[in-house]
């Protein structure tokens, strides 16, 4: 009977480490999406920021806001308004049409200003 006792309590002692540990990734999970959304409200504070700055009619903003949207694709995010700054998995084709409509549009701009 004290055998199986013994049993009993190893397996409670480890059953509290394994708590201990899933607690712990739950906070480490909340700690990441926190910074996760902190960084998204920064990115999107800067995009605004720049647009306001950009009013002035400037294609090089256009264009620097351009490649910056394209070198984060390239690094495996999106960048259309339905998942924006989320891990891509493959090719979006949300992020391909915003792609195409924003190379199309410096185009529009620069045979307007002429």
């Amino acid at each position: 009977m004290q055998y199986l006792y013994k049993i009993t309590k190893e397996m409670e002692v480890k059953l509290h480490t394994l708590l201990a540990e899933v607690q712990e990734l739950k906070n480490k999970a909340r700690e990441i999406e926190e910074e996760n959304v902190r960084l998204r409200k920064e990115l999107a504070d800067i995009y605004r920021t720049g647009l306001d700055e950009g009013d002035g009619g400037g294609t090089g903003f256009l264009q620097k806001g351009l490649f910056n949207l394209l070198d984060l694709y390239d690094h495996g995010f999106h960048i259309c308004n339905v998942y924006f700054g989320r891990k891509r998995a493959g090719d979006c084709l949300f992020c391909m049409a915003f792609l195409r409509k924003e190379k199309k549009l410096p185009a529009k701009q620069m045979t307007s200003e002429m």
